[in-house]
């Protein structure tokens, strides 16, 4: 079970080009029902399953899911690229330790270059309810779907300015 939290950021945290970071490649073979996801990490590549639970906690601040995800050979990860539906999103991911958890920021390049957003995994649902946020979060968009890497990567470019737009008035936008 993954239970999981996006949030928009007022800023990038202090320090911020000292943490690990690495650039993904991703692109969605099924997204209807569930995700089946491929992505390359560095040089590590990846199959992931996603299914919804249809839980969200608060309000919807939180979605849960069931999360299934295994190393694949990078030929494999190739020869599957031409199934992608929808093209690949392209960004930088830096991981932050964050009071036992760690706090994932992405920076989106591409057609989708400027939008940048967190996400934090908890450990169960009273974590969910409980951790404090950290300074530079800003907005949450957990229960927003268009920031959902399968609709992000649908968006034609009036639709991207559009929306990166609407984001600069409440949140950074590089």
């Amino acid at each position: 079970m993954e239970i999981e939290r996006k949030f928009l950021l007022s800023s990038l945290p202090e320090q911020f080009n000292t943490y690990e970071a690495i650039e993904m490649e991703q692109g969605y073979l099924i997204t209807d029902g569930c995700t089946l996801r491929i992505r390359r990490a560095g040089e590590e590549c990846y199959l992931t399953l996603k299914q919804k639970s249809g839980n969200t906690l608060s309000g919807g601040i939180a979605i849960e899911n069931e999360e299934y995800e295994t190393e694949i050979p990078r030929q494999a990860y190739e020869a599957m690229k031409q199934l992608v539906i929808g093209g690949f999103v392209t960004k930088t991911r830096t991981r932050i330790p964050y009071l036992n958890h760690v706090i994932e920021v992405d920076v989106f390049h591409g057609a989708l270059e400027g939008l940048v957003f967190a996400e934090i995994e908890y450990l169960d649902r009273e974590d969910a309810l409980t951790l404090p946020l950290p300074s530079w979060f800003s907005k949450d968009v957990s229960s927003d779907k268009r920031f959902r890497n399968t609709k992000l990567r649908l968006m034609e470019e009036e639709e991207i300015r559009d929306f990166l737009t609407e984001i600069r008035q409440i949140a950074l936008v590089l």
